[in-house]
């Protein structure tokens, strides 16, 4: 099976994005990207099929201005329809053979591709959550610890955002307060100094990622 052109891809790709413009009733490349408030350049990049090269927010955009789902327009971007029966019958089991490889092939790499954007995404959201991960614990335990204090009624209204936190395998390192043994891959010293190993307490508690060090908790030492 022979690999498309530069020229016959971006002509794929062009046809693609025309097509799906008419579908939404999206009358220019101009008119998307003021749907979609995004530039006319990220607009070439999704026509010349570089998805790769383009944040997952904005491929979101486009898709929603498209009409279609995050998943489609990876879809019809990415994957290349098998010749019909009624075209192009195989002419050898050996032929047929490698359609079905290069189906299974383009399918595994579309699975790939969505779950990378869905790490990208969630990295990206994270990013912009950062500094309401590092204090909003810190502040929850404030307003816990102070009675009668009533920004405890709101502590409530945050749990869905922790909810969805927790969802994307994001795990707490340690809790405010907590007293524990310095360890400079997991803790940062918020003020003074430490070696490994002696007392320290959590002023703003540290995250992961999955398996990844998303930000260190940061501690004060504990003096004698």
């Amino acid at each position: 099976m022979s690999t498309p052109s530069p020229s016959e891809t971006l002509s794929s790709s062009a046809q693609t994005l025309q097509t799906l413009m008419q579908r939404a009733q999206v009358s220019s490349q101009r008119a998307l990207a003021t749907k979609a408030n995004v530039s006319r350049w990220q607009v070439q990049q999704l026509r010349q099929g570089k998805l790769d090269a383009m944040r997952v927010v904005v491929l979101q955009q486009l898709a929603t201005a498209l009409d279609c789902s995050l998943l489609e327009l990876l879809q019809a971007f990415t994957s290349n329809p098998l010749p019909s029966a009624a075209n192009s019958l195989p002419e050898s089991n050996h032929e047929a053979d490698l359609l079905r490889q290069e189906y299974r092939r383009l399918q595994k790499r579309l699975e790939q591709q969505a779950q990378e954007l869905q790490h990208q995404f969630q990295l990206e959201a994270l990013h912009t959550l950062e500094s309401w991960l590092t204090y909003w614990p810190t502040a929850a335990k404030a307003a816990t610890d102070r009675d009668g204090f009533d920004a405890k009624k709101l502590l409530p209204l945050v749990k869905p955002v922790e909810r969805l936190v927790e969802s994307w395998d994001v795990t707490a390192i340690g809790t405010v307060g907590q007293q524990l043994a310095y360890d400079p891959l997991h803790h940062q010293l918020a003020r003074g100094m430490a070696n490994p190993g002696d007392s320290v307490r959590i002023s703003h508690v540290g995250y992961r990622h999955g398996t990844n060090l998303l930000q260190r908790a940061k501690v004060v030492p504990i003096t004698p």
